[in-house]
């Protein structure tokens, strides 16, 4: 569930308010969102994080857990959770969101429950949860939350959780800095003025053979204002204290960087060490541009200082058996045991390599960044976003799988011509390769893709990534992989990753099939690689200048309520048909969803996927009857939808939407005759607080910084000539008042088929004019890698 309807299930949830003495007194159960923090943002259940215990938590309160690559268990006591012993602990999920409602049994037994996640070693990474009980009765002035501190270490963390050291105190993400915006002309390389900084992030402290995969929070460089476009951007790592003398680059035989995650700078793991060239500034008109990112970034790193000739099986995080020796397959599944299952992909056995508590060393991230004011253009930008592809898929892994040695390797997994080579196909759509299963956004453009620039991330051993035209063979990205040879710094290490690079862009159908493809060495076993593929592509939706940048939308109050404009969908909808449950399970029609095993309470049930529990009323609302909660979810749901669509960029349409939803939330507005009450009431009760919420764009967590929030917002009368009277009033009767029904519902679809015509109209047209170029069935891909090459 996003932000807005996390925020209106707290407000439906049976909680009411009365002002007593200046008090507010909470009444019945609340819902503890983890990681959701009043004072900072919503970070949700992940590793590397150091959650706060929860305090005064009751029966009936639930406590939400979103399981997106985790799962949760109930711990059998504090010992059990601070140990990470979850020997008799019990699964309560893994996958989709999951609630657990505190009961009088709980709290009449116990003094505070123990959550933890079980996989890999997200729990030593401090992925659990103390919930402290209140068996009081009555009022209370204070819902309980779930805060959070982040660039904390693992031992300040448990510090905090005993009460023996002040949050403030253990948290280091302040140290962490940048270096003035200092212009900068444009030069040959970069073709636009721009402005450079150079930043440090707040130290990460390892000890020999130490693992940690945590959330930090970097100083970010960029204006949090408005949107600016992303120019170069590159990183390392370095050490020592920069208060007491120069730093030191670190080399990747010492810190191997196993992956990263966020976008205050981009690159996957170690290949992007000091390298340019998947972050790098795209030509004009083109370009990344900020506002959706976030300070937070994720590191996974691995100090194989005094791990020897294991070096491999440390960074591989190959498993242990109860002597601590290293056995003879990962976490991913490259056999299967009665202790390790089928695994859940390398991270699953990722913990310390060594027993050795000391020197440390404290890591920092060293990175330098270039971004150019949208104002200092002669032309608006064509924003570029980047999907994601996985190979695993194709033997049913996800991210992370193991290459057996070649003497285990089955025969359609062998590379024809080569017995130790192991490949991996992932066959399927462009729309289905970049579904936004993992990781990175979906795929949503037009049904032409634009292609600008290919990226690949892979592990040691790995020879190459492909993505291939399935009908024709042409290759479209090729990622060729470069080995280090200095014995003193990167010997048998990744150095860099090819990128591909198309300018012009390259337009290929999104419904073309096409093949993801991987090639490993399997000389000998590796555990826990990986083979995902980014794609730069066009948005190609509106192009953005300075008055589309800001990150805070204009509102006003308009003269009169426009319910059709808010609620383009009408009363409630189904949501089946453009859910993820259609569009990679086929599962497209109500009745068939319902009559499955998997689907159990009906209407009023949940259907059990691989995702979790989805609610049936959530997919089929329109054909459950649309009863009043379905009812009052719906409502919610189509405001939030369209504010992301109409809001993503600032500009009018968005500001006459969030307008549109506040009016017609107040007592005085007209306009909205002839719609039930009940659809009123709804639109009523959240849509002030939507709509002042909608004016933050970008990522949310950014609007922490903000000196002005969402509820403080004054609201001004619009201008009336943006807001021209009606010509003529539509009437309705009392029939259509009682079935919900409107004649003005039938309006978007008048317009619908209206912009319909025009697109496909102006589609003949420009194709009069431009020929684009098109990969279809016997043409082959621009050769700027591949020179026509088939694999």
């Amino acid at each position: 569930m996003s932000a807005l309807l996390a925020m209106a299930a707290f407000l439906i949830s049976p909680v009411v308010a009365t002002d007593v003495d200046t008090e507010v007194l909470l009444e019945g159960p609340v819902e503890i969102v983890v990681g959701e923090d009043p004072d900072q943002f919503s970070i949700g259940w992940s590793d590397g994080v150091c959650y706060l215990p929860v305090k005064g938590a009751r029966a009936g309160d639930s406590v939400k857990f979103e399981l997106y690559g985790h799962n949760v268990y109930l711990m059998d006591s504090a010992e059990a959770m601070e140990d990470c012993d979850f020997s008799r602990g019990k699964l309560l999920a893994s996958g989709g969101d999951y609630e657990y409602t505190i009961t009088e049994r709980n709290v009449a037994k116990r003094s505070s429950l123990y959550f933890a996640c079980e996989v890999g070693s997200h729990c030593f990474g401090e992925q659990r949860l103390r919930v402290d009980l209140d068996a009081s009765e009555g009022p209370r002035t204070e819902a309980p939350v779930s805060k959070f501190i982040l660039g904390t270490s693992s031992k300040s963390c448990q510090a905090v959780r005993r009460g023996e050291m002040d949050p403030a105190v253990a948290s280091r993400a302040m140290e962490t800095e940048c270096s003035e915006p200092e212009f900068r002309e444009p030069t040959e390389a970069m073709d636009r003025p721009h402005y450079y900084r150079s930043c440090l992030g707040p130290p990460i402290t390892l000890t020999p053979g130490g693992v940690i995969n945590k959330s930090s929070i970097l100083s970010f460089p960029f204006p949090t204002d408005r949107r600016v476009l992303l120019g170069d951007r590159t990183w390392e790592f370095v050490q020592g204290d920069p208060k007491l003398g120069p730093l030191e680059p670190v080399e990747v035989n010492q810190l191997y960087i196993h992956h990263i995650a966020g976008s205050v700078v981009l690159g996957n793991g170690a290949e992007n060490i000091r390298q340019v060239d998947e972050d790098a500034a795209f030509q004009s008109p083109y370009g990344m541009l900020s506002g959706d990112i976030t300070d937070i970034m994720i590191f996974h790193l691995i100090d194989l200082r005094e791990t020897g000739d294991q070096w491999l099986e440390c960074l591989e995080c190959r498993c242990k058996d109860g002597q601590g020796t290293y056995l003879g397959f990962g976490g991913s599944g490259s056999e299967t045991t009665e202790t390790f299952g089928d695994g859940t992909g390398g991270v699953a056995c990722c913990n310390n390599c060594t027993d050795l508590v000391g020197p440390t060393v404290d890591y920092r991230l060293r990175y330098n960044v270039t971004y150019t004011e949208l104002s200092d253009l002669d032309v608006p930008v064509k924003p570029i976003m980047y999907v994601m592809a996985d190979v695993a898929p194709a033997i049913d892994r996800y991210v992370e799988w193991d290459v057996p040695s070649y003497q285990n390797l089955t025969k359609e997994y062998k590379l024809e011509g080569n017995p130790m080579v192991q490949v991996l196909e992932n066959v399927g759509t462009l729309r289905e390769l970049f579904g936004g299963l993992f990781p990175g956004a979906q795929y949503t453009g037009t049904d032409m893709m634009e292609i600008h620039r290919c990226a690949g991330h892979m592990h040691i051993a790995a020879i190459g990534m492909w993505l291939i035209d399935a009908l024709t063979g042409e290759i479209i990205c090729y990622n060729d992989v470069e080995y280090g040879s200095d014995p003193k710094a990167d010997v048998g290490f990744i150095r860099s990753i090819t990128v591909t690079n198309y300018d012009p862009p390259l337009k290929v159908l999104a419904d073309r099939k096409m093949k993801l493809v991987t090639h490993y060495d399997a000389t000998i076993l590796h555990t826990g690689v990986m083979g995902l593929l980014s794609l730069y592509v066009a948005e190609g939706g509106k192009d953005v200048g300075p008055a589309e940048a800001a990150l805070t939308a204009d509102i006003c109050a308009a003269p009169s309520c426009e319910v059709t404009d808010i609620l383009p969908n009408g009363r409630c909808n189904n949501a089946l048909e453009d859910s993820m449950l259609c569009a990679f399970g086929a599962l497209c029609d109500c009745t068939v969803l319902l009559s499955l095993s998997d689907t159990v309470g009906g209407c009023g049930g949940v259907y059990m996927s691989d995702f979790g529990n989805i609610t049936v009323s959530s997919m089929c609302a329109q054909h459950c009857g649309c009863g009043e909660d379905i009812l009052e979810e719906s409502i919610l749901e189509q405001i939030e939808e369209q504010t992301e669509k109409l809001c993503h960029y600032a500009g009018e349409e968005c500001t006459r939407y969030l307008s549109n939803v506040y009016t017609c939330s107040q007592p005085w507005a007209d306009g909205f005759d002839g719609f039930e009450k009940a659809v009123m009431k709804v639109v009523a009760q959240y849509g002030e607080q939507m709509a002042l919420e909608g004016t933050k764009l970008g990522a949310q967590a950014m609007h922490r910084y903000d000196v002005v929030k969402a509820e403080d917002v004054e609201v001004s009368p619009c201008d009336p000539k943006d807001y021209p009277p009606k010509s003529e009033e539509i009437d309705t009767n009392e029939s259509e008042r009682a079935n919900g029904f409107h004649p003005l519902y039938l309006f978007p679809v008048f317009v619908v088929g209206v912009i319909v015509g025009l697109f496909v109209l102006s589609k003949k047209l420009r194709r009069n004019k431009t020929t684009p170029t098109v990969l279809s069935e016997g043409e082959k891909a621009p050769t700027a890698l591949s020179d026509g090459e088939k694999v």
